[in-house]
């Protein structure tokens, strides 16, 4: 195989994504070459490209397709304790993991390097994580004027009820997050939701 632009791609997604859903994951199974067997395998490979997406209002089904996909793959991983290299123990990847290697997948290989402006790349969903989501819960207290009582409303049940842990969630959490953040966006691409995500906060592995 040549080694082209759409490779030289691959590859750098593989390594960004694989970097944040490891974040502070202990037990195996968070290495970067689990990480590109995850995505290749549940391949999510074929759809990093902007051609490759369903229309807008079929993206929500599209990430949880995806998403479900990279979780069936997972199950027929296993691992080995450094104590214990004998016994083989079943990896779990949580949904909030998994969506975190999906979405910043197609991040990295369509929304930061294609048509950023596409009506279906704007209705990709942002990776959450917990810097991203603290910030958006503080909204409401920080700039009271410039959030809608319904996304405030909406982002504090989602913290009341779920929490800022994002390694934990399930598909509910997800769900009840990224509904608050298309209240806040109003119709503005979700990925610009990332104007309140600082890189230089993280501090915790699991942030």
């Amino acid at each position: 195989m040549s080694y082209d632009i759409e490779e030289h791609r691959h590859r750098f997604a593989v390594w960004t994504a694989g970097r944040a859903y490891a974040r502070g994951g202990t037990g195996g199974g968070y290495s970067m070459a689990n990480a590109k067997w995850l995505i290749e395998t549940s391949q999510l490979r074929m759809f990093g490209t902007l051609s490759k997406l369903p229309e807008p209002e079929a993206i929500d089904a599209f990430v949880h397709e995806r998403i479900a996909a990279l979780i069936d793959v997972s199950r027929s991983m296993t691992y080995s304790k450094a104590a214990q290299k004998d016994e083989s123990l079943p990896f779990v990847c949580t949904y909030g993991r998994a969506q975190k290697l999906v979405n910043i997948y197609l991040k990295t290989t369509i929304v930061c390097s294609q048509a950023h402006d596409d009506p279906a790349v704007s209705a990709l969903h942002p990776p959450l994580d917990r810097v991203l989501l603290e910030a958006l819960t503080a909204l409401p207290g920080k700039e009271p004027s410039s959030v809608s009582t319904e996304f405030a409303k909406a982002i504090r049940a989602a913290k009341r009820q779920h929490g800022v842990r994002w390694t934990s969630f399930d598909k509910s959490a997800y769900v009840t997050y990224i509904d608050a953040i298309k209240l806040l966006q109003k119709g503005q691409p979700l990925w610009a939701v990332e104007e309140h995500w600082r890189p230089e906060r993280i501090q915790d592995p699991s942030a």
